[in-house]
């Protein structure tokens, strides 16, 4: 039987259209907003791993190099000297500028008391007391005039030693620091050793004439320089007179220097000079000018300050000093953590430099090697890398690259927060891209 479709039956469908459009588009209007929510969860996800890959920093020691070549002109020629070993040195490098039978082994006379002055200033306090043995009082040669059972104080008896080079009280204090002249022998070899004066050998503190007791030109420019790192012992070898109580006598006791290149050269500043029939006129010197610090080093001869003079004048009138690094310089940045980001700034702990000719062919290499990231908590003044300064390819001086500042690692919770939030910005990001285009 055929249906026939009234008007009602029209009426009836027209109303049920209505009713399955909106079930559909209910139905549409859900699949988009998972689709919206799975792309968004897909994006974060995305954003997770782009957060963690930023923090991955790549190498942790992060390495320049930078070369420096010595300023054009005519190189100077080197100076004749009298003696029969000398050395010229910046005492700020190390580097020695000129070098005259540098490695002979030679007696040294009283220039030995610079090591005897390192070794007790290394192993005593200065107000320590010291007990004047017979056999300290008995030395001979200069002396300052100790008694046996006096006592006196390290700080005077290296006033002595190094200004009226005193050989009792090189005697005393090494009995007083060592317990005995042979231990204390072996202090002094052990500190020449850690200096890098390796070519010395020491038997005594005074520099008497011994079997067995020598040094090198260069071994003393080293030694020298040590010295003059020494605030307190380059304080004592520039001063002229020192007053010492004389208990029983009407004045103090005098010591009076013999260094006569702190007379005949304004910018000399020390060090210690030396005698005896096989060792000659001997002279360790320093001065500094125009910001350059030299150390010159003179063994057995007859015109001991002319010669320092002349190496002097070579130094500072033909050199130009290559800063490779200043104190404080900023290096570099080290990253303490990534959630949050925070990091440190990487300085040099000290200004690092060295002198060259004019006109030589010298070539500098400064190398910095500094922690990228350290994942902890650093204090100011921690090491965190190196710098290391190359002339011609050899090494010359090393130097630290340390924290600025003292900065704190982040607890967990913060580190998830950072994290969370740095995945949200790169959502934004990710999000914001195609927008950028227009």
């Amino acid at each position: 039987m055929k249906k026939v479709y009234t008007d009602k039956n029209m009426d009836r469908r027209r109303r049920r259209r209505p009713s399955r459009l909106a079930k559909l588009n209910i139905r549409n209007w859900r699949l988009w907003v998972a689709g919206v929510v799975l792309l968004l969860v897909l994006i974060f996800f995305v954003s997770c791993l782009l957060t963690a890959a930023d923090a991955n920093i790549g190498s942790s020691v992060s390495e320049t190099t930078r070369q420096i070549k010595a300023p054009s002109g005519s190189k100077a020629a080197a100076p004749g000297v009298w003696a029969n070993a000398a050395v010229l040195m910046d005492a700020e490098s190390g580097r020695v500028l000129y070098d005259k039978n540098g490695e002979v082994k030679l007696p040294l006379a009283s220039t030995t008391k610079m090591v005897t002055a390192l070794v007790v200033r290394e192993k005593t306090k200065l107000s320590d007391k010291v007990l004047i043995s017979k056999a300290a009082a008995d030395v001979g040669e200069e002396g300052i005039g100790l008694t046996p059972g006096e006592t006196l104080s390290v700080d005077q008896l290296l006033n002595a030693m190094l200004i009226q080079s005193a050989n009792d009280a090189a005697y005393a204090l090494a009995e007083h620091t060592g317990g005995s002249i042979k231990a204390f022998s072996e202090l002094m070899n052990k500190k020449a050793a850690e200096l890098g004066a390796t070519s010395s050998h020491f038997v005594n503190p005074h520099g008497l004439d011994a079997a067995g007791h020598y040094s090198t030109a260069r071994d003393l420019a080293t030694i020298g320089r040590a010295v003059m790192a020494d605030p307190v012992l380059a304080k004592i070898v520039v001063t002229k007179t020192y007053s010492i109580p004389w208990p029983g006598h009407p004045g103090p006791r005098v010591a009076v220097g013999h260094n006569e290149i702190l007379t005949q050269y304004p910018a000399a500043n020390g060090i210690k000079t030396g005698y005896t029939v096989p060792a000659g006129w001997c002279l360790v010197a320093s001065a500094s000018k125009d910001g350059k610090s030299l150390i010159a080093s003179v063994l057995n001869s007859s015109h001991r300050a002319d010669d320092a003079i002349a190496m002097f004048n070579y130094g500072f009138n033909n050199t130009a000093r290559i800063v490779f690094a200043t104190a404080g310089q900023k290096l570099g940045d080290s990253r303490i953590s990534s959630f949050p980001r925070r990091s440190v700034a990487v300085v040099s702990k000290t200004t690092m430099a060295a002198l060259t000719f004019v006109g030589s062919t010298d070539a500098f290499q400064v190398r910095v090697s500094m922690a990228k990231t350290t994942g902890r908590s650093v204090k100011a003044g921690e090491r965190l890398g190196k710098i290391e300064a190359s002339l011609n390819n050899s090494p010359l001086e090393n130097g630290q690259a340390v924290a600025k500042t003292s900065k704190g690692h982040p607890n967990v919770l913060a580190g998830l927060v950072a994290f969370i939030w740095y995945s949200f910005c790169w959502t934004g990001k990710i999000i914001a891209a195609p927008f950028r285009i227009f």
